[in-house]
Order: C-alpha cells, then structure tokens, then sequence
C-alpha cells in the first residue's frame, strides 16, 4: 500500500529531511508512533524499517525519544531470547 502525505516546508525541516528524505525519515517516525503506542513490536518495527541490528533499531528509537512501558509478557519474551542468544 503507498500512503500519500501533503507536510508543508516546515514540518519537512523539522524532520530533519531533504527532499530525498522526507519519506524515510516520515515512515521513521510513523513506527516509532506505532512501537510507541504498542500497535506494532520491535521485531515488526525493525521489519518495516529492513532493520536487523537490535542495536540499531534501540538506537533509533532513542533518537525518537519513543519510550514505551513493556508487558509483562513482553520482557518475559526478551529475557528468553536473550538468554537463548546467549547459551
């Protein structure tokens, strides 16, 4: 799906984007919403954005400031993984 968004010059600037950023810096920013508000996980995040560095995509989401409480559920996930990762 293409999604179409009409910013204006200032909102553009504010992204921090040139004309050929513009549209990855907005999708950048639009995950890291939806990482934000728990719609979407990391490993979806780092998907949409062709990450495959957690590393990276933690650095990311700090640059955004997205700070997002976690489940339960979810650091339970995370530790597992971790630990897996590390056997």
């Amino acid at each position: 799906m293409t999604l179409t968004l009409d910013l204006p010059d200032f909102i553009l600037a504010r992204l921090g984007a040139g004309a050929g950023r513009a549209e990855e810096e907005s999708l950048r920013t639009f995950i890291c919403g939806l990482y934000r508000e728990g719609r979407i996980t990391a490993p979806e995040a780092m998907r949409t954005l062709g990450m495959d560095s957690r590393i990276s995509f933690e650095n990311l989401i700090a640059q955004h400031r997205t700070q997002r409480d976690w489940s339960e559920e979810e650091v339970a996930a995370e530790l597992e993984t971790i630990e897996r990762i590390n056997r």
